[in-house]
């Protein structure tokens, strides 16, 4: 066993099994290092729970709905989402990402792949109850495009989700979808 791991043993060791004084069994703590600090990712805390439903009956034929689900990490640094498509053929696990704080570029970003193996990653922007992501992808055509997504916060349980191409200087619209929590 390395140094590294047996003092991280020992040092569990010791947390686990040593007993409280009655002193510090009764007295709740007020230092800073219980105090859980506001990290920039919390601004998306809402999207925790349930799942998020948005109707796709218009979007291709078969197609019935698209279902996302946001939870925290283990560590609560980092928020997971996952979406499926679902349909009249059956569910396709499509997306499975991270929404996260990068302190060493000092930005929200995002980071996931799809179910064919094509890895996305980009910043985030939030202004107000509007996020914003501008990465490069292929459009609905399979052709190279520089692409947008805004989320625009409705409620707690209901976003507004849109996708444009650039077209030149401005932004052509290609999908939006309502999303609520059920």
């Amino acid at each position: 066993m390395n140094r590294q791991i047996a003092s991280v043993a020992i040092f569990a060791a010791t947390i686990f099994t040593t007993p409280l004084t009655a002193k510090a069994q009764a007295a709740p703590s007020t230092t800073p290092a219980t105090q859980k600090a506001v990290k920039p990712i919390d601004a998306f805390a809402w999207l925790i729970g349930g799942v998020w439903t948005a109707d796709a009956s218009g979007l291709a034929p078969g197609m019935l709905r698209i279902e996302t689900r946001y939870s925290w990490s283990d560590n609560d640094n980092y928020i997971r989402f996952t979406t499926h498509f679902v349909s009249t053929q059956g569910t396709l696990k499509n997306y499975d990402g991270n929404m996260y704080w990068d302190a060493a570029r000092k930005e929200l970003r995002m980071w996931y792949t799809s179910a064919s193996g094509d890895i996305t990653e980009c910043p985030m922007t939030i202004d107000g109850a509007v996020w914003q992501m501008n990465f490069s992808g292929t459009d609905f055509d399979d052709k190279p495009a520089d692409l947008r997504v805004q989320v625009s916060r409705k409620t707690n349980d209901l976003y507004h989700w849109s996708l444009s191409e650039k077209a030149g200087e401005s932004w052509k619209a290609l999908a939006g979808l309502d999303y609520a929590r059920k």
